[in-house]
């Protein structure tokens, strides 16, 4: 099978890993400024494949659309996915231009745009969150007021939370507001045509967050995970991790896959891995963002810790015409990933180290200074991520007693103190 990558995140180059393993020919697109680390492994990940396109802006559907018929041309290609949220729509817009399969156009134009996915989601009768698309700071506030205090305001069609806030008052909300429709010094400028489509307005959910990996291939669906978030307890919006399984009770799990599965029905996605995050709110499961993709940061890693497969591995089978699903293996116990998060910023102690972390019970993995750009005697800012641990227990609630043990711990040999305690 000849499979086209349109660029990555760092996690998602595993499935590229994966695909040459398997014997799949590659084609990979690739950003003039690369989303990922340039570490070894990951220049052998992309110096390994077929057909290598550098140097491109992967945002621009007639770009992508170009290099993909030129290489169609040669070379047939068999299935086109992108795994950077920035990237879909370009992608989404090529394989409609040339024909190619892929996830269904119309399906990933919808993801991206938060307010067109409630839209969608309210005509097919589920559970949604109230919201109004607003392009003024006057439209914010009336669409604030109406919607009612706390709010989330956050462009319609962004990515990892950029210029997103919570807003709890009218000063508050037109503050966010302006951070909205101003603030894209803080956007790379290739995405900046997705965030400058307004100003999304959303009720604030409370409740219980946790996301949904959820395959679709010819109508069928094949759930993967439901994972939970470890969130602070001084500020909830604070996310220190997340972890496998979602620490929910009675059928809840089995909810959130039947309403993750309802809601891409109605938006149309049919081919792929989907990340989608939803709030377990005291109506139900209600959708907080559903992207096209399959998830990223530390969560794939927790996965194979998790289950023993490859969530990747599971795209790729998806992909594949007729290929049996990788489906995950049992779960034994519970898995988290911890971020180390400094919570007022500081110096880091001379003699900071993190190599004893190894040495605790329960722990399978550490990913240390280098990944973080920072190390012994180096300034950190408030909310900076130092390092990551990943541990096994029998359940949550024991993940979550070893991991702040070992916090306390830390706060000492590195000479900061760290978000420590996680939100009920």
């Amino acid at each position: 099978m000849h499979i086209a990558f349109v660029d990555s995140n760092p996690a998602a180059l595993e499935a590229i890993r994966l695909a040459k393993e398997a014997g799949h020919r590659v084609t990979y697109l690739q950003s003039a400024e690369p989303f990922y680390p340039p570490t070894e492994k990951n220049l052998r990940i992309v110096g390994s494949v077929d057909h290598l396109v550098d140097g491109l802006v992967t945002t621009d559907a007639g770009t992508v659309t170009r290099v993909l018929a030129e290489r169609h041309a040669v070379d047939p290609i068999d299935v086109v996915t992108g795994q950077l949220e920035l990237s879909a729509e370009a992608v989404a817009i090529a394989c409609r231009e040339l024909g190619l399969r892929g996830t269904d156009t119309d399906a990933v134009l919808t993801a991206r745009r938060k307010d067109r996915c409630r839209a969608a989601l309210e005509k097919a009768g589920l559970a949604s969150a109230r919201y109004a698309l607003a392009g003024t700071e006057e439209e914010v506030l009336a669409a604030a007021e109406e919607i009612g205090y706390p709010v989330i305001l956050k462009p319609p069609s962004g990515a990892d939370s950029l210029l997103s806030c919570v807003a709890t008052n009218a000063d508050e909300a037109a503050a966010g507001c302006r951070a909205v429709l101003t603030g894209l010094d803080a956007v790379p400028a290739q995405w900046h045509e997705q965030f400058t489509r307004g100003v999304l307005v959303e009720e604030y959910l409370v409740g219980t967050l946790v996301s949904v990996e959820l395959g679709a291939r010819d109508g069928e669906f094949f759930p993967f995970a439901v994972s939970g978030r470890f969130r602070w307890a001084e500020d909830e919006v604070v996310e220190l991790g997340s972890y496998i399984p979602a620490n929910l009770p009675g059928d809840g799990t089995a909810a959130c896959v039947a309403y993750a599965v309802d809601v891409c029905r109605a938006i149309g996605l049919d081919l792929g891995v989907f990340h989608l995050e939803i709030m377990v709110t005291e109506r139900g499961p209600v959708l907080v963002e559903v992207n096209p993709r399959v998830m990223g940061g530390a969560l794939p890693t927790i996965y194979r810790h998790a289950t023993g497969t490859d969530i990747f591995s599971g795209l790729l089978s998806i992909l594949e015409p007729g290929a049996e699903v990788v489906r995950p293996g049992a779960l034994d116990g519970c898995v988290g990933g911890r971020k180390v998060m400094a919570r007022d910023g500081g110096t880091l102690a001379a003699g900071a180290a993190l190599e004893w972390i190894a040495d605790e019970p329960g722990v399978l993995e550490v990913v240390g200074f280098d990944s973080y750009g920072t190390g012994p005697g180096q300034r950190v800012s408030a909310g900076q991520i130092v390092a990551r641990f990943m541990l096994r227990g029998p359940d949550h609630p024991s993940v979550v007693r070893t991991a702040e043990r070992i916090l306390r711990r830390l706060e000492e040999d590195l000479g900061v103190a760290l978000m420590i305690g996680e939100k009920d």
